[in-house]
Protein backbone atom coordinates (compact mmCIF):
# COMPACT_ATOMS: atom_id res chain seq x y z
CA UNK A 1 0.00 0.00 0.00
CA UNK A 2 3.12 2.51 1.01
CA UNK A 3 4.47 1.76 -2.76
CA UNK A 4 1.00 2.61 -4.12
CA UNK A 5 0.68 6.19 -2.02
CA UNK A 6 4.35 6.83 -2.85
CA UNK A 7 3.45 6.59 -6.99
CA UNK A 8 0.29 8.57 -6.56
CA UNK A 9 2.28 11.22 -4.10
CA UNK A 10 4.93 11.84 -6.71
CA UNK A 11 2.43 11.52 -9.61
CA UNK A 12 0.72 14.56 -8.25
CA UNK A 13 3.80 16.61 -7.37
CA UNK A 14 4.46 15.76 -11.15
CA UNK A 15 1.19 16.53 -12.56
CA UNK A 16 1.20 20.04 -10.86
CA UNK A 17 4.86 21.34 -11.20
CA UNK A 18 5.72 23.36 -14.35
CA UNK A 19 9.35 24.85 -14.15
CA UNK A 20 11.60 22.13 -13.08
CA UNK A 21 13.36 20.57 -10.02
CA UNK A 22 13.60 23.58 -8.28
CA UNK A 23 10.09 24.72 -8.98
CA UNK A 24 9.27 21.19 -7.32
CA UNK A 25 10.90 22.15 -3.91
CA UNK A 26 8.29 23.84 -2.50
CA UNK A 27 5.86 21.09 -3.25
CA UNK A 28 7.85 18.41 -1.85
CA UNK A 29 8.06 20.18 1.37
CA UNK A 30 4.44 20.70 1.65
CA UNK A 31 3.11 17.13 0.95
CA UNK A 32 6.29 15.38 2.56
CA UNK A 33 6.96 17.74 5.45
CA UNK A 34 3.91 19.45 6.03
CA UNK A 35 1.10 17.26 5.11
CA UNK A 36 2.54 13.95 5.01
CA UNK A 37 5.01 13.76 7.26
CA UNK A 38 7.60 11.90 6.06
CA UNK A 39 10.61 13.64 6.81
CA UNK A 40 11.18 16.69 9.54
CA UNK A 41 12.88 20.06 8.20
CA UNK A 42 16.28 18.99 8.72
CA UNK A 43 15.91 16.07 6.88
CA UNK A 44 14.11 17.32 3.69
CA UNK A 45 17.01 20.24 3.86
CA UNK A 46 19.47 17.67 3.92
CA UNK A 47 17.95 15.59 1.14
CA UNK A 48 17.66 18.18 -0.81
CA UNK A 49 21.40 19.05 -0.55
CA UNK A 50 22.29 15.30 -1.50
CA UNK A 51 19.46 15.61 -4.53
CA UNK A 52 21.28 18.54 -5.57
CA UNK A 53 25.02 17.14 -5.35
CA UNK A 54 24.11 13.53 -7.37
CA UNK A 55 24.19 13.77 -10.82
CA UNK A 56 21.27 13.87 -11.92
CA UNK A 57 17.70 16.15 -12.06
CA UNK A 58 16.77 17.31 -8.27
CA UNK A 59 13.30 15.80 -8.68
CA UNK A 60 14.10 12.76 -9.45
CA UNK A 61 16.96 12.46 -7.35
CA UNK A 62 15.01 13.34 -4.32
CA UNK A 63 11.67 11.19 -5.29
CA UNK A 64 14.29 8.03 -5.38
CA UNK A 65 16.26 9.08 -2.19
CA UNK A 66 12.80 9.66 -0.48
CA UNK A 67 11.29 6.41 -1.83
CA UNK A 68 13.66 4.16 -0.41
CA UNK A 69 14.13 5.87 2.14
CA UNK A 70 10.52 5.15 2.88
CA UNK A 71 9.84 1.68 1.46
CA UNK A 72 13.65 0.09 0.06
CA UNK A 73 13.85 -0.19 -3.37
CA UNK A 74 10.15 -0.58 -4.58
CA UNK A 75 9.61 2.31 -2.86
CA UNK A 76 12.70 4.43 -4.65
CA UNK A 77 11.25 2.78 -7.87
CA UNK A 78 7.53 3.69 -7.28
CA UNK A 79 8.41 7.48 -6.33
CA UNK A 80 10.92 7.97 -9.27
CA UNK A 81 7.74 6.10 -11.77
CA UNK A 82 5.53 8.52 -10.35
CA UNK A 83 7.61 11.21 -10.65
CA UNK A 84 8.50 10.72 -14.46
CA UNK A 85 5.01 9.24 -15.03
CA UNK A 86 2.81 12.93 -15.87
CA UNK A 87 5.86 14.11 -17.56
CA UNK A 88 6.30 11.69 -19.97
CA UNK A 89 2.53 11.74 -20.81
CA UNK A 90 2.02 14.98 -21.04
CA UNK A 91 5.50 15.75 -23.14
CA UNK A 92 4.02 12.91 -25.66
CA UNK A 93 0.67 15.01 -25.81
CA UNK A 94 2.46 18.26 -26.62
CA UNK A 95 4.54 16.71 -28.97
CA UNK A 96 1.55 15.35 -30.84
CA UNK A 97 -0.06 18.42 -30.49
CA UNK A 98 2.45 21.55 -31.18
CA UNK A 99 2.40 21.79 -34.71
CA UNK A 100 -0.92 22.32 -34.54
CA UNK A 101 -1.13 24.87 -31.90
CA UNK A 102 2.28 26.44 -32.21
CA UNK A 103 0.76 29.86 -33.36
CA UNK A 104 -2.44 29.88 -31.15
CA UNK A 105 -2.48 33.03 -29.20
CA UNK A 106 -4.26 31.60 -26.49
CA UNK A 107 -1.24 29.29 -25.93
CA UNK A 108 0.89 31.85 -26.16
CA UNK A 109 -0.68 33.98 -23.26
CA UNK A 110 -1.62 30.95 -21.18
CA UNK A 111 2.67 30.07 -20.85
CA UNK A 112 3.14 33.65 -19.89
CA UNK A 113 1.05 33.33 -17.53
CA UNK A 114 3.06 30.21 -16.06
CA UNK A 115 6.12 32.20 -16.09
CA UNK A 116 5.48 34.36 -12.78
CA UNK A 117 4.22 31.41 -11.32
CA UNK A 118 7.68 29.18 -11.69
CA UNK A 119 9.37 32.34 -10.34
CA UNK A 120 7.41 32.05 -7.53
CA UNK A 121 8.11 28.56 -6.82
CA UNK A 122 11.64 28.59 -7.42
CA UNK A 123 11.78 31.84 -4.47
CA UNK A 124 9.79 29.57 -2.19
CA UNK A 125 12.35 27.53 -2.71
CA UNK A 126 15.38 30.08 -1.79
CA UNK A 127 13.41 31.45 0.47
CA UNK A 128 13.67 27.62 2.38
CA UNK A 129 17.23 27.26 1.65
CA UNK A 130 18.18 30.75 2.97
CA UNK A 131 15.79 29.90 6.32
CA UNK A 132 17.30 26.38 7.05
CA UNK A 133 21.35 27.14 6.22
CA UNK A 134 21.52 31.01 7.17
CA UNK A 135 18.63 32.18 9.90
CA UNK A 136 17.91 28.76 11.79
CA UNK A 137 20.65 26.49 10.60
CA UNK A 138 21.75 23.67 13.54
CA UNK A 139 25.02 24.97 13.50
CA UNK A 140 26.34 27.74 16.26
CA UNK A 141 23.70 30.61 15.66
CA UNK A 142 24.54 34.14 16.63
CA UNK A 143 22.02 36.32 18.57
CA UNK A 144 19.25 33.15 19.07
CA UNK A 145 19.46 33.79 23.08
CA UNK A 146 15.92 31.54 23.24
CA UNK A 147 14.30 33.09 20.32
CA UNK A 148 13.72 30.70 16.88
CA UNK A 149 14.91 33.00 15.04
CA UNK A 150 18.83 33.17 14.65
CA UNK A 151 21.70 34.33 11.85
CA UNK A 152 24.20 31.65 11.47
CA UNK A 153 27.25 33.21 10.71
CA UNK A 154 28.48 30.08 9.14
CA UNK A 155 25.82 30.17 6.51
CA UNK A 156 26.26 33.54 5.98
CA UNK A 157 30.63 33.73 5.64
CA UNK A 158 29.95 30.54 2.77
CA UNK A 159 27.05 32.53 0.93
CA UNK A 160 29.15 35.61 0.68
CA UNK A 161 32.59 33.33 -0.21
CA UNK A 162 30.74 31.55 -2.60
CA UNK A 163 29.34 35.00 -4.63
CA UNK A 164 32.80 36.16 -4.26
CA UNK A 165 34.38 33.10 -5.79
CA UNK A 166 32.33 32.80 -8.38
CA UNK A 167 31.58 36.55 -9.44
CA UNK A 168 35.04 37.72 -9.20
CA UNK A 169 37.48 35.16 -9.52
CA UNK A 170 35.32 33.14 -12.42
CA UNK A 171 35.81 30.14 -10.09
CA UNK A 172 33.89 26.92 -11.70
CA UNK A 173 30.62 25.59 -9.51
CA UNK A 174 32.58 21.92 -9.28
CA UNK A 175 35.03 24.15 -6.52
CA UNK A 176 32.83 26.10 -5.09
CA UNK A 177 30.59 23.07 -4.32
CA UNK A 178 33.51 21.06 -2.80
CA UNK A 179 35.03 24.29 -0.95
CA UNK A 180 31.54 24.70 0.56
CA UNK A 181 31.22 21.53 1.69
CA UNK A 182 34.51 21.52 3.42
CA UNK A 183 34.01 24.92 4.66
CA UNK A 184 30.67 23.49 6.19
CA UNK A 185 32.64 20.90 7.76
CA UNK A 186 35.09 22.86 9.25
CA UNK A 187 32.76 25.16 10.78
CA UNK A 188 31.15 22.40 12.25
CA UNK A 189 33.83 21.12 14.07
CA UNK A 190 34.08 24.82 15.59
Amino acid sequence: MKILLLYSLFAKISLFTFGGGYAMIPLFQDELVTKGQFLNEAEFANMVALAQVTPGPIGLNAATFIGYSQAGFLGSLAATLGLATPSFLLTMLAAIFLHKFKESALMKNLLSGIRPAVVGLIAAAVVFFANTSVFSAPLNSLWTQGRQFGLCWQGVLIFVLTLFLQKKLKVNMFGILFLSALLGWLLFLV
